[in-house]
Formats: structure tokens, C-alpha cells, sequence
């Protein structure tokens, strides 16, 4: 016979199983700017608006 913790049922035991199978491990694939942040960092948006503003416009 298994020994149980009075910390967790036979029930807790299964439904734990059942969790983890039904949560795996995925791998997440991130861009991180090379100041650390995630990509965009805060200054490549600011630096993408102010282009995006002056692309079209005269100097």
C-alpha cells in the first residue's frame, strides 16, 4: 500500500497527475533588444514612430 502524507488525499495525488500531463513543458521563442528588454524595447518604438512621422515628410 502507498503511503500518503495527511498533506495530500489518494484524490490529490490523481488529480496532480492529471495537471501535469495536461500541462507540459513548451518552448517559447522571445526577441530581446540588446539593451536586455524585451523587443521593441521603448526606445526602438519611439525611434520607429519619429521615423514613421519624418519618412514622408520634407526637410
Amino acid at each position: 500500500m502507498e503511503h500518503l502524507s495527511d498533506f495530500a488525499s489518494a484524490q490529490d495525488v490523481e488529480d496532480a497527475d492529471d495537471i501535469l500531463f495536461a500541462h507540459p513543458i513548451r518552448t517559447v521563442t522571445r526577441l530581446v533588444c540588446a539593451c536586455g528588454a524585451d523587443h521593441p524595447c521603448p526606445e526602438v518604438r519611439f525611434a520607429r514612430m519619429i521615423k514613421g512621422a519624418t519618412s514622408g515628410g520634407t526637410r
